[in-house]
């Protein structure tokens, strides 16, 4: 039951994980994330309403005079009218319950609890016009196809409230849509946890507004347990922030797991999605100064895919949480990607990093392709630790024995700034891994561009190392190299003969 699960760092969820076969139309390709989208919960036809006297016939002409008025307004600034908030979901829902025609108290001084509970049934959705609700639990367990949408609506949350707050085991096709959650009361950090089944789960334009301070809670917990599942979590804004607790943690479960264009800043962890097993994909967004990671991922066997992101430590305010500030960790699973990213390590004041990029010793294969990588501060871009030789399930939930594969490819990888020492690319103990059209930029100090540590059969190809240091550092071992520029910055002294010929 939720609520009495625990791990490592949160209370979460009690569950029994069933594993299914991939249906044909969900199976995961390796190489390309957007077999990974979710379908959207939007369907475009009417909607039937039971509790505020709208008929399908009716809503749609409404929302079709709306779209018309908002189209010849479009110089202007309006408020968003009920019609055009509820448009994209009219088809979905058999019964729409508008709270502004109820006793609900829009002013957040009653808590409207009871009216939510009473209106709560299979394929309804609860429309909030603008205001301010106060709530002080809501159990969406066992509901099908239920949904909430706010209006430019505040959710506030007891002062007092510390546990789980809006949760739901079991719950199918959720939608929670368009809503600020209130916890800016000094003692207020409520968990918002669903774990979900069906295929169209969606939560979507949600800002958590306040600082959870030190209270060590996840803000969002999901789970995923099923591969006929999906959860989409798109447009959430979490910049308050915490000092001691991650902005969401991931169970692991096998179904469909996505974020996209979430904005998470300034938590003792960022997004923990390590855990989970199934499609994992993190796509857009800004994730910034986070303790231990701004992204963290596992996929198990499936592959994880982060596109499109932008990763920064440039302002680290909770140096004594967890003060490593890695980028992006590859903490657990295999053939991952990461492509078309932008990493930026350029103020660690208080704190350190393991790396831009982190592939853990737990992580298999993976790819980094077509990303930008500053370093101003003397860590690498690109840390690739030695593969464990021992398998720990407390500590590889998403995995079920090592990963097989453990080569790393880089292509078209951009490293630069102005950090003085250090190395751009620390590879150990992986053998095959692979550099093509790496471009390394340090023109200060004594920094190196690639080291490699017990790194048998490395191939360098098409590389501009601009580098005070040494370009490829490489004690007792011969890189396979090709077309390899320096432009006469740094030294070749470490070089091995036959590596220095090919340059």
């Amino acid at each position: 039951m939720v609520g009495k699960r625990r791990h490592p760092i949160e209370r979460g969820f009690q569950l029994t994980i069933e594993r299914f076969a991939y249906p044909d139309y969900a199976r995961p390709d390796p190489f390309y994330a957007h077999n990974y989208e979710i379908a959207d919960d939007s369907c475009p036809e009417g909607m039937a309403t039971q509790r505020d006297g709208t008929t399908r016939r009716n809503y749609l002409r409404v929302a079709g005079v709306a779209l018309a008025t908002a189209v010849a307004g479009c110089n202007s600034i309006s408020e968003p009218s009920k019609q055009s908030v509820l448009a994209p979901y009219r088809n979905r829902f058999e019964t729409v319950v508008d709270l502004g025609r109820t006793d609900a108290d829009s002013t957040g001084v009653e808590p409207v609890d009871s009216v939510v509970t009473r209106a709560m049934h299979d394929d309804t959705l609860l429309y909030f016009p603008p205001g301010t609700y106060r709530l002080s639990n809501l159990d969406l367990s066992g509901y099908s196809n239920c949904g909430l949408v706010g209006n430019r609506a505040t959710l506030q949350v007891p002062p007092s409230e510390q546990g789980n707050w809006m949760y739901g085991e079991s719950v199918r096709n959720l939608l929670f849509d368009g809503f600020t959650f209130d916890y800016t009361a000094p003692t207020a950090a409520p968990v918002v946890a669903f774990s979900v089944a069906g295929r169209k789960n969606v939560l979507r334009n949600l800002q958590f507004k306040g600082s959870r301070e030190a209270y060590p809670r996840s803000a969002l917990e999901l789970e995923v347990p099923e591969r006929s599942a999906s959860l989409l979590v798109d447009s959430l804004d979490m910049r308050g922030g915490s000092r001691n607790g991650n902005a969401i943690f991931t169970h692991t479960g096998d179904g469909s797991l996505q974020f996209v264009d979430c904005r998470i800043e300034h938590w003792a962890e960022g997004l923990y999605a390590s855990p989970h097993s199934g499609p994992l994909v993190v796509r857009g967004g800004i994730y910034a100064n986070n303790g231990i990671d701004q992204i963290r991922i596992g996929g198990g066997t499936s592959g994880a895919r982060v596109k499109d992101a932008t990763v920064r430590v440039n302002n680290p305010r909770n140096p004594k949480a967890k003060p490593n500030m890695r980028g992006i960790w590859l903490e657990e699973g295999t053939n991952a990607v990461i492509e078309d990213c932008t990493v930026e390590i350029t103020d660690l004041s208080g704190t350190y990093s393991s790396g831009g990029v982190v592939v853990e010793k737990q992580f298999g294969s993976a790819t980094i392709r077509n990303t930008t990588i500053q370093t101003n501060q003397s860590v690498p871009a690109i840390n690739i630790r030695t593969p464990t030789t021992e398998y720990d399930p407390e500590t590889m939930p998403s995995m079920n024995r090592l990963p097989s594969n453990t080569h790393v490819t880089c292509k078209n990888v951009s490293m630069y700034g102005t950090a003085p020492e250090g190395t751009a690319v620390l590879l150990a103990g992986r053998d095959g891994c692979r550099f093509e059209q790496i471009s390394v930029q340090h023109h200060f100090g004594t920094r190196d561009g690639i080291t490699i540590k017990d790194g048998r059969g490395t191939k360098i190809h098409d590389a501009r190392l601009r580098v005070r240091g040494t370009p490829i550092v490489a004690p007792g071992l011969t890189p396979m190299t090709r077309n390899i520029k320096t432009d006469g910055i740094g030294s070749l002294s470490q070089l091995g003969e036959s590596v220095y010929d090919a340059i």
